[in-house]
């Protein structure tokens, strides 16, 4: 009996990507420090998880704050599951890098773009560290971008042998 190869299974490691995607929704993902304008430092540091920076995102957009853009890396990466799934590989690759770039871009953005502390006027929330939940949040599209071009590789190796 023959063995397939471990990256034929594509489902499998579709699923891996999406674990590390849903494990970094649910771990901490982000610390803030809330920034007060009179004294310029409160010292409270508030830890968000993926899904709560994933919400303050859609929010963030609607209001046009620039480290909200960082939020569009999950569009991004939901096309990149679906080119996967429809074996359109350099369009999944296209996806993948485009939401890594927007992905870690847009959410380091807000290390120098200060966001509104909500309804107080008086202080801004300032990023002061990437913790685990954001990598692998953004170690989703990066696996699903190797499983892609190692499924290229294999396509034109394949296509030389014939």
């Amino acid at each position: 009996m023959k063995k397939t190869p471990f990256f034929k299974h594509r489902l499998f490691l579709l699923g891996i990507s999406l674990s590390l995607y849903t494990m970094g929704l649910i771990f901490p993902a982000l610390a803030f420090e809330i920034v007060d304008f009179k004294t310029l430092h409160t010292g409270i540091i508030i830890d968000m998880k993926g899904i709560e920076v994933t919400a303050w995102g859609i929010l963030g957009l609607l209001f046009l704050q620039i480290p909200a853009i960082g939020w569009l890396a999950n569009p991004l990466y939901w096309l990149s599951c679906v080119f996967f799934v429809k074996k359109k590989y350099q369009f999944s690759i296209a996806a993948t890098i485009t939401a890594i770039i927007v992905g870690f871009l847009g959410t380091i953005s807000a290390y120098w773009f200060a966001l509104p502390n909500g309804s107080n006027p008086d202080s801004q929330i300032l990023l002061t560290k990437l913790l685990l939940g954001f990598w692998l949040w953004l170690a989703a599209p990066t696996f699903l971008m190797m499983v892609d071009f190692v499924y290229l590789q294999s396509r034109s190796r394949l296509k030389a042998h014939e």
